[in-house]
Parts: structure tokens; C-alpha cells; sequence
């Protein structure tokens, strides 16, 4: 299933981080069970990994005016899987939920995020056809950042990855460390990787970075 596939490849680089300073945030990107904070008013967002000698697209978002994930597209040479997402919002005008729709060899696959009061992701179900689906929970601190991303399946914990953020004397998020642990050991052995922020634009959104494999990601963001 695509949706745990890609999750155990890149949560690390879908940490929420925001500055000390406590930035303005207005978008919020997920997909996939991940779930990262963006500074700004993001329209659209691109990421490019590096492949046959050059840097490639295999993530693309698209945001309304109003930080809602619309669309997700996920790139190969033959073509790319596309998830489109609806949002719910109450009387108050704040998001309570997304839901996002996409074909996996021809069946309509649906999967449904879940907001809190504050407007913070806090659950992921990712096959919500199924009578039992694969859930994903997320864990903030008081600044919003996501510190424990616990992964479940047929009800029962499976991994979990916690995150410790790294910044510099101004305060700006370099990178984040993650933990993780499984429930093969029951969640004894941890795991370490670190991914470090390299480039920034103007709103102190990482544009490049090198995970712990030592991959080079980078990101092309447009704002509103």
C-alpha cells in the first residue's frame, strides 16, 4: 500500500518545525500519514529528489487561498498518482476535517484527516474503506510542533517516531532529529536519524536539504 510505503522513506523530512520566535504559520501540509507546518500562504509546493544525474519532481502540492491541502500528486517516469482533497470547516470557519480521494488499481481509495480545536492535525486514517483502516495519531508541544507521530495498524501500535528539533543562534529551525521505535522489539530498540536543513527562502521555509541517507531533497514553494 502506498501510503505506508512512503511514510517509513520520508517522515523524517514532514516534521512540523517552526522558529522559537514562534513565526506566523498558515499552511499545513500533509499526505501520506505526514504532517509539516509551512510558513506563509503557500500555493503551490514541489519536491525534487535526485535521479539519472538530476534533480526530479516526485512530490507535487497544491493549496486554496485558505491553506487547505487541494491536490496531491505523487510523480513517476510513467506518470503520476493524483489525490484530490475536500475540506470541512465549522460555523466558527476553522478546519475539522480533509478528505482525500485516489484510485489504487481502479478502486476509489479514501482517506480522512482530522483537525483539533487549535486547528492541528491530530489523526490520519489512511484507507477509510476498510472496517478497520490504518490510522495515523500526532502528538504537539505548546509552541506546535509535532514532538510524537504514532502509527497504527488493525488498531494496534506499530511504530512510533518522535522528533527533537535543531535550530541556530537566530532561532531558526536547521533540522530535525528523529527516534524511532518498533513494535518487533515492543518499542524497546531506538533508532536514530538526523536531517539537516541547508537552504531557506524568504519565509524561513527549508528548501534543500540531506536526509540521513545523505539524499539531497529540495523544494520549489509559490505563495499567495
Amino acid at each position: 500500500m502506498r501510503f505506508k510505503q512512503s511514510i517509513l522513506i520520508s517522515v523524517i523530512l514532514m516534521a512540523s518545525c517552526t522558529s522559537k520566535k514562534q513565526v506566523p504559520v498558515s499552511t499545513w501540509l500533509y499526505g501520506y500519514g505526514q504532517v509539516e507546518k509551512i510558513n506563509g500562504s503557500v500555493k503551490t509546493l514541489i519536491e525534487e529528489k535526485f535521479a539519472d544525474n538530476k534533480m526530479v519532481p516526485y512530490f507535487s502540492y497544491s493549496f486554496d487561498n485558505r491553506g487547505s491541502v487541494i491536490r496531491i500528486e505523487d510523480i513517476f517516469q510513467s506518470g503520476a498518482d493524483t489525490t484530490k482533497y475536500s475540506t470541512v470547516y465549522n460555523k466558527s470557519g476553522k478546519k475539522t476535517e480533509s478528505v482525500g480521494l485516489y484510485f489504487d488499481r481502479g478502486k476509489k481509495i479514501k482517506e480522512i484527516y482530522k483537525y483539533d480545536n487549535h486547528e492541528y492535525l491530530v489523526r490520519c486514517i489512511g484507507n477509510a474503506n476498510n472496517q478497520s483502516p490504518d490510522t495515523d495519531r500526532f502528538v504537539y508541544d505548546k509552541a506546535g510542533n509535532l514532538v510524537e507521530h504514532q502509527q497504527y495498524f488493525q488498531k494496534k501500535p506499530l511504530w512510533i517516531f518522535k522528533f527533537r528539533y535543531l535550530y541556530n543562534k537566530n532561532a531558526i529551525c536547521t533540522g530535525v532529529e528523529q527516534s524511532m521505535t518498533t513494535w518487533h522489539d515492543n518499542f524497546k530498540s531506538i533508532t536514530k536519524d538526523t536531517t539537516r536543513y541547508i537552504v531557506f527562502d524568504s519565509k524561513n521555509n527549508w528548501i534543500k536539504a540531506v536526509n540521513f541517507l545523505n539524499d539531497t531533497i529540495t523544494r520549489k514553494i509559490t505563495y499567495y
